[in-house]
């Protein structure tokens, strides 16, 4: 069985529970999970959360009613290839790597970089490569709009790492994983508050 996905992270339940209430009345079926310490602390740090979640085959549809502002994205099958491509080669570590966007948000190239961390559960792109990236996308008239990771065993939802890092709020984050066989999802992450955006693979 497939586990829970997330659609809505809320910091009191109260949101939460409207949020669930919209599903309910779209027929979507949905759960809260409280990261509050068992209701000790009801949301007064960041890093606890209310979540919303709804089984995998709901996911777009309970988004698309949380979220409608927040339109599909086009990813190209040869960005997403490279993504996991670059996952699986650097597996058991965090892959990592940039993305490029021309003037109007299009994704154009993604740049498969070191993790300077060689670890599993977190990554550090090398500065030297994000400065080669930065100026080959320069050139091509683009700009560096996001950054992808992989999470080797995880699914690929923000985690409080990811999120604590995810310093450009005009960015998308992309997450690969789990391996073998895994997705890529995107990310709008502000004020600590992550947004999926919908991916459709072109």
């Amino acid at each position: 069985m497939e586990p829970l996905r997330t659609v809505g992270s809320y910091l009191f339940r109260g949101d939460a529970e409207v949020a669930r209430a919209r599903l309910a009345a779209e027929g979507i079926e949905a759960r809260i999970v409280a990261d509050d310490e068992g209701g000790l602390n009801p949301g007064f740090f960041a890093d606890y959360r209310v979540r919303v979640e709804v089984n995998p085959e709901d996911r777009v549809a309970a988004l698309g009613v949380l979220r409608p502002e927040l339109a599909a994205m086009e990813l190209p099958g040869q960005i997403r290839d490279a993504m996991i491509a670059h996952a699986r080669f650097v597996a058991p570590h965090e892959a990592c790597g940039l993305v490029a966007v021309d003037d109007d948000g299009r994704l154009r190239m993604a740049y498969c970089l070191t993790n300077v961390d060689r670890s599993a559960v977190r990554y550090t792109v090398s500065p030297y490569e994000h400065l080669r990236a930065l100026l080959h996308a320069e050139r091509l008239g683009w700009t560096i709009g996001g950054v992808f990771h992989s999470h080797p065993g995880a699914s690929p939802e923000p985690s409080p790492v990811d999120i604590a890092g995810a310093l450009e709020p005009s960015w998308l984050y992309f997450i690969v994983g789990p391996l073998p066989d895994p997705d890529v999802r995107a990310y709008r992450i502000v004020s600590g508050v992550p947004a999926e955006v919908l991916l459709e693979v072109r």
